[in-house]
């Protein structure tokens, strides 16, 4: 029963770590213009203030994965939530656009820690039948940060009077977070001399960096991870944008562009847990991914009340997708020893289109006057998991009697 307690409430942890890190880090989606209009910004600058904090996230996801293999996730996510409390509430005091940049870098040091974290903390608390299930609901924190971000923040804005005031709030929230896992937060000691664990003690950190470079797997699962989060942060970044080019409010255009984490939400269960019950994986990342590319460019090109319904479409068939990016390295054999750094790795690369990106989407703007360029790219992104998926080894539990069906049609 004490078991229980304390796995519930490493995934409530979990939960509120993820939901802050998403929260300060797209609430920026519906301040960006007012910092604009203060600090006198261009679209491609508007991009990269955002980019700044995911260019933390491509250098430093493989160090923190091999940290957090090496002293835990506990001691990690405190270091990590801490330095986000602190840098997310210093962008209320930027002076000026390098100091705005400055700190948005510090909040994307400590937001590097959270996803390598994720897979270890369900991975020591959780049985493998409800890894799915738990991963999910452990990283939907992230959509509920995000429609609390989208949805509130221009509230907030006009309560508050100015973006400083939103950036102390949402700082203080962060510090708050950081001070509960410090307190509530444990390591598994029944599983501190697993022999997966034993494996770690037992090899350098060097040779088992350079075996995970080896592994086929892990890099289309970083190519799937790269083409997800490119369409689903970029998307999530300037979809009220897009939107107030064709005369929608604010308040409306944060509204629906909250669909998309409400899809996150619904992805989040009902993929990991649908996918544990049938006990595969590749075919939900493949039929996802097929549907995602038409549903970018329907979300950025039509209007009216079919956009709610492709703004969730487009959240629940990329987050659906991620979710699975990040269970398999649990169960692949030649990463589950080092989990954390797998997913660093993953993470790491796979997160170098999030920092492009919004640049990018911005460039095109200032160059072009328009946002359809950035649409059709970000589709042809989506559509590309589908061919990625197609070259996966299955992980599921049937993954057996895949094999031996295939053996027996040859």
């Amino acid at each position: 029963m004490r078991l229980k307690l304390l796995s519930m409430v490493m995934l409530i942890l979990a939960f509120f770590s993820s939901l802050t890190l998403h929260l300060l880090l797209f609430s920026y989606s519906q301040l960006k213009e007012a910092i604009s209009l203060e600090m006198n910004l261009s679209y491609a600058e508007m991009g990269f203030i955002f980019s700044v904090s995911v260019l933390a996230l491509v250098v430093l996801r493989i160090p923190w994965g091999l940290v957090i293999d090496r002293i835990g996730f506990r001691t990690s996510l405190g270091i990590a939530l801490t330095l986000v409390g602190i840098s997310g509430t210093l962008r209320g005091f930027a002076s000026n656009y390098a100091t705005l940049l400055l700190f948005q870098l510090l909040l994307g040091i400590g937001f590097a820690a959270i996803m390598p974290c994720m897979p270890k903390i369900i991975s020591a608390w959780f049985p493998p039948r409800a890894t799915g299930f738990a991963i999910g609901t452990a990283i939907s924190g992230f959509a509920i940060g995000d429609i609390i971000g989208l949805s509130a923040t221009p509230y907030l804005l006009t309560l508050f009077n100015g973006w400083r005031n939103v950036f102390f709030l949402y700082g203080f929230w962060a510090i708050m977070v950081a001070c509960l896992w410090w307190v509530l937060a444990k390591e598994n000691k029944s599983q501190s001399m697993s022999s997966v664990l034993t494996e770690n003690l037992h090899s350098s950190m060097k040779k088992n960096f350079t075996r995970l470079l080896g592994v086929k797997q892990l890099w289309l699962l970083t190519g799937i991870y790269f083409c997800a989060s490119v369409c689903y942060d970029t998307f999530l970044l300037w979809f009220p944008s897009i939107l107030d080019a064709v005369g929608i409010s604010l308040i409306n255009a944060g509204l629906i562009t909250s669909m998309l984490p409400l899809g996150f939400i619904f992805a989040s269960f009902i993929i990991g847990s649908l996918s544990d019950r049938i006990g595969l994986r590749k075919p939900f990342i493949i039929f996802l991914g097929l549907i995602s590319g038409p549903a970018i460019y329907a979300a950025g090109t039509l209007q009216g009340l079919a956009v709610w319904f492709l703004a969730f479409i487009l959240g629940f068939c990329t987050i659906g997708v991620l979710t699975l990016v990040i269970t398999i390295p649990v169960e692949l054999e030649h990463t589950a020893a080092s989990v954390g750094s797998a997913i660093g790795i993953i993470s790491s690369f796979g997160n170098f289109g999030s920092f492009l990106m919004p640049t990018v989407v911005g460039l095109i703007k200032d160059v072009t006057g328009s946002f359809l360029g950035s649409i059709v790219l970000l589709a042809v992104f989506g559509e590309f998991m589908l061919f990625l998926g197609l070259a996966l080894t299955e992980t599921g539990r049937k993954k057996s009697a895949l094999i031996s069906r295939r053996s027996l049609v040859t």
